[in-house]
């Protein structure tokens, strides 16, 4: 008799989570980035102002501040930051700030700057529990504390003739104009994803939160999957993050434990290479270059406004910069 797959990964996960929660080392988790152009502060006052922009917007609208669910994110947040803070030298000057809205184009994003925003109506709609609440906002917090912004800009500098200099608010004017140079940026952005996951599943984990019940949650969100023909994604897809995600686990926690490969219906994988996810899922997929606005950041968030595709996503990463305040 097949096992179905949520069993199957819960059997897998529960294993994983009891060698992972209690090893989790106490110090940092992840590396600090060296080599890129502009500084962090350079990088930080450029996208300052999307933050305010969707804090004002929600204002206009009396969508601004929590509703519901204040006492848990604030729970939360602050059980993340503890960890964040251990990761490197920058992350733990980071002035962290969460912004809650009511906004439903909004789900969560992350500024360089360290600051977290989340839309209630994402958490509802998502019906999140805390620790999968936890895994959304670790995951944007590792965009933060990885630089991703700053590393993607400085990977499209490379790509520019070298005579020319840029600020990093000439780079978004070309980002926005130049969809070639955005293309050429889609490995980085994924690989952001990648990185944040892993992150993010870490730092949520030594903050107390369940691993196996992360995971389950991505696993939720790769069923999510919808068939679509995208110019340009930024995210992979929520299925190759889950595998991503389940592969660094047992090779860091229970070796043998194996790959999550097998646990994923046939028929997805099959169609991996042409699936786009929906909002909460994990492929921000744009059909026109135009789509992409304000740099990484805002690739990253808005890239799945093309045609019939809703407007944002959670994750947010080097192309996300539209968020908290």
């Amino acid at each position: 008799m097949t096992v179905p797959l949520r069993r199957r990964l819960g059997l897998l996960l529960a294993g994983l989570s009891l060698l992972w929660v209690g090893k989790a080392p106490a110090g940092a988790l992840s590396y600090e980035p060296v080599g890129l152009g502009w500084t962090h502060a350079d990088v930080a006052r450029a996208t300052a102002g999307q933050a305010q922009a969707i804090a004002s917007r929600a204002e206009r609208q009396q969508r601004l501040g929590c509703a519901v669910h204040c006492e848990r994110l604030k729970r939360i947040f602050d059980r993340l930051v503890l960890q964040a803070r251990k990761q490197s030298a920058h992350a733990a000057t980071l002035p962290w700030a969460l912004t809650v809205v009511r906004l439903s184009d909004v789900d969560a994003l992350a500024l360089p700057g360290g600051q977290v925003l989340i839309s209630e109506d994402f958490i509802d709609r998502r019906a999140l529990h805390d620790d999968a609440l936890a895994f959304v906002l670790a995951h944007e917090m590792a965009h933060s504390i990885l630089e991703h912004e700053r590393q993607a800009l400085s990977f499209a500098r490379l790509l520019l003739p070298r005579e020319v200099r840029r600020s990093v608010r000439d780079m978004y004017a070309e980002i926005d104009h130049n969809y070639a140079l955005l293309k050429a940026m889609e490995p980085v952005l994924q690989q952001g994803e990648f990185e944040a996951d892993e992150l993010g599943l870490l730092l949520a984990s030594s903050a107390g939160f369940m691993p196996q019940r992360q995971l389950l949650f991505m696993a939720g969100e790769a069923d999510r999957q919808v068939a679509g023909w995208p110019l340009m994604c930024s995210h992979p897809t929520a299925a190759e993050r889950l595998e991503r995600l389940a592969r660094a686990a047992a090779a860091g926690a229970a070796p043998a434990a194996g790959s999550l490969a097998a646990l994923i219906p046939a028929e997805r994988q099959c169609r991996r290479g042409r699936l786009q996810l929906d909002l909460a899922s994990s492929v921000k997929c744009s059909t026109t270059g135009a789509e992409a606005k304000k740099g990484p950041t805002m690739a990253r968030h808005s890239a799945n406004r093309g045609l019939s595709r809703k407007a944002t996503v959670w994750s947010s990463s080097v192309s996300q910069k539209i968020i908290s305040t």
